[in-house]
């Protein structure tokens, strides 16, 4: 768990973190769709040498057009600036949305000049690195896909301890070329390999190719995806495909038993419809496979953030007022109901900033072109001092991006990977996942005294994840994970991890009075309540009955404790926000919210109450400027929030002291509150 402290005024470089955030939404946020799309739209930059050509304008010109699907326009806009300004200390934004805008309209040649001359120019910047990640696609899409290939080859040779989601897009730039150049098996491992991205529409790209790829291999090239994956992507694909070729073969009886072994070990797989129609056309001629329209020069890379507004320094404090742009989800995405409540608590903290703060409500509608455009207006608006959102991972980076070229502050609540890192104007409130298994490990070291702990974790990607949070903060306190065991519910393998946790020691007494000797005094489950609800008597009547169990926020529900209560007796369960709260602080933001919306707040309402706390506080201290408000934020030292003390590491990173929770009967009670 991050330490509570006064944060430098610098932001050291750290390294990327490896996971993908989509396996994380797993503990709150839906996934959104990261498909960005334009209007077409005509129009351009005024002609050179007319009455708007300083070198900020053409950029805002630039932006303003590619915002709008003039993507022709922005190149004219972003190459004149290049023309005027051959020495500009931001010649690389400019570079990149020229080849952005190039590659959007098509003008793919251009596109590779603009890459290339970046890539040459800037190789270790953040546009270099942006623009590497999209050069081997646009080689396949022109076709040279040998080119493709060696590009894609030569940039993960330039990062060999990045980590695979960081490597995903040069891997479905391999996948892709290989696929072109018929290579199918090395095809399929490259996409494989992709499906690590954390971006859900680089996986589904990855996952076409792959499907593409599987049309191709042999019986027992799938056969080894079937078993190397189990049941975890692509393996149920792998055996579908096998099926599949078993059909076309006209082998009835091999056929037969691949059906049965997809009926039987993944019941639940939207292809077991597809899998039927197969089944049903015996005889005449197979339905198509899935993909089997793939081409991957059709791929566009996510469309980014494009540079634009103004870049200069200002020779002065930027002039502002007291509003705050909640730039959200309102409407329109899966993420509102989560959005409606951030901005509830961000109003909550306006009311009671005697009038230091107001709050514009401005709707992304889920789209992160929007979250650009409404982040570039409250730039634009001299009374704007700060922005809080969005949540969703693709909105997130985009207005992260903005918010950073405009030199605005924008406080996310999300839960994105890497969101603050090499940003000094963007901050975080979010309680990850990360955060609430760092803080089970140091609960167990410090409070517990364990210096030897246990791990059953979800055989999945979030569970792996967690494990390695886990692990990490426990070594990091002087204690070790002896016991490591994975299990899948769908998969049937409970059975097995509990007996390899219990151990020889276990005589299945039943009794509530004998502990199985183990190696470890504390046991961690970063799973759900559902699948917590199964693994409790199974660990109990494998005499684990004295055991202090850890646990995470997924755990607080109803039927926990009500159906296991009497297994977690002593549980620590690290919680970012609870309704339990004795602080003065939670209790009062718990009765307004409740008397203005009839309702109890929960930890979204909370987060956007704590953001507009942050932002009056820099108010209230007399920042001049959005530089100064940045600046307050990591010097500010801990404010006393509904969610929790509160601070901003040198990173803009949250760091708070979390509430515990444990179970008493056949309820929740509170056993440290934050802060504490």
């Amino acid at each position: 768990m991050p330490k509570t402290q006064t944060a430098r005024l610098t932001r050291p470089p750290r390294p990327s973190l490896m996971l993908a955030a989509a396996a994380l939404m797993a503990m709150t946020l839906s996934a959104c769709v990261e498909v960005v799309s334009f209007p077409g739209g005509g129009g351009g930059p005024p002609a050179p040498g007319g009455p708007a050509q300083t070198a900020d304008n053409l950029l805002a010109q630039g932006a303003e057009a590619f915002g709008r699907g003039d993507f022709s326009g922005a190149e004219r806009a972003y190459s004149q600036f290049l023309k005027n300004n051959p020495a500009a200390p931001n010649r690389a934004d400019a570079l990149f949305g020229a080849g952005v805008s190039a590659e959007m309209a098509k003008n793919y040649s251009s596109a590779l000049d603009r890459y290339t001359v970046l890539t040459t120019e800037f190789p270790d910047g953040q546009r270099a690195r942006e623009a590497r990640d999209r050069l081997p696609q646009l080689l396949v899409t022109m076709g040279r896909s040998g080119d493709a290939l060696d590009t894609a080859r030569a940039n993960l040779a330039r990062s060999p301890g990045a980590g695979a989601s960081a490597l995903a897009p040069q891997k479905l730039a391999e996948g892709n070329a290989l696929w072109q150049l018929e290579r199918y098996p090395a095809a399929a491992e490259a996409f494989a390999a992709a499906l690590s991205s954390d971006s859900p529409e680089l996986r589904a790209a990855a996952a076409r190719g792959l499907n593409a790829s599987f049309r191709h291999l042999p019986q027992d090239g799938l056969g080894q995806f079937a078993k190397r994956y189990g049941q975890n992507s692509p393996g149920p694909e792998a055996v579908w495909f096998m099926a599949y070729q078993s059909a076309a073969a006209g082998d009835a009886a091999t056929f037969a038993a691949q059906v049965q072994y997809f009926r039987t070990y993944f019941p639940r797989h939207p292809w077991a419809e597809r899998l039927s129609a197969v089944e049903a056309s015996a005889g005449s001629s197979l339905p198509a496979p899935p993909d089997s329209d793939f081409d991957p020069r059709t791929w566009v890379f996510p469309v980014p953030a494009v540079p634009g507004g103004a870049y200069a320094a200002p020779s002065g404090p930027v002039p502002t007022g007291n509003v705050v742009a909640a730039v959200l989800p309102l409407s329109g995405d899966n993420n509102s109901r989560f959005a409606s409540e951030v901005l509830e608590g961000l109003r909550l903290a306006a009311a009671g900033s005697g009038g230091a703060i107001s709050v514009l409500e401005m709707d992304t509608a889920g789209q992160p072109a929007a979250a650009v455009r409404l982040v570039n207006e409250a730039s634009n608006n001299p009374k704007v001092v700060a922005v809080v959102g969005p949540l969703a991972s693709p909105e997130s980076l985009a207005a992260a991006q903005a918010a950073q070229l405009t030199g605005i502050p924008l406080i996310a609540v999300s839960q994105r990977i890497g969101l603050t890192t090499g940003r000094s104007q963007v901050f975080r409130i979010f309680f990850t996942p990360k955060h609430q298994a760092e803080a089970a490990a140091a609960y167990a070291s410090q409070e517990l005294g364990s210096t030897a702990m246990g791990v059953m974790y979800p055989d999945d990607v979030y569970g792996r994840a967690m494990l390695g949070f886990f692990s990490d903060e426990a070594a990091r306190r002087g204690a070790s994970v002896t016991v490591r065991e994975a299990y899948s519910l769908q998969g049937g393998t409970l059975q097995q991890a509990v007996d390899r946790v219990t151990g020889a020691g276990s005589v299945r007494q039943a009794s509530s009075s004998y502990q199985a000797p183990v190696s470890f005094t504390a046991l961690y489950l970063p799973d759900n309540a559902a699948a917590v609800a199964q693994i409790l008597p199974l660990l109990a009547f494998n005499d684990m009955t004295r055991m202090t169990f850890l646990g995470s926020q997924l755990w607080v529900t109803p039927d926990l404790p009500a159906g296991s209560g009497r297994y977690l007796k002593g549980s620590v369960i690290p919680v970012p926000f609870t309704l339990l709260s004795e602080r003065p602080r939670a209790k009062a933001f718990v009765a307004a919210f409740r008397s203005a919306h009839g309702r109890d707040p929960g930890q979204f309402a909370a987060y956007g109450h704590d953001a507009g706390m942050a932002v009056a506080s820099a108010v209230a201290a007399g920042a001049l400027g959005r530089a100064e408000m940045a600046r307050h934020f990591l010097s500010m030292g801990q404010i006393d929030g509904a969610a929790g003390p509160f601070s901003f590491d040198a990173e803009g990173e949250y760091v708070v002291k979390p509430a515990f929770l444990t179970v008493e009967g056949t309820e929740f009670r509170l056993l440290r509150d934050a802060g504490q």
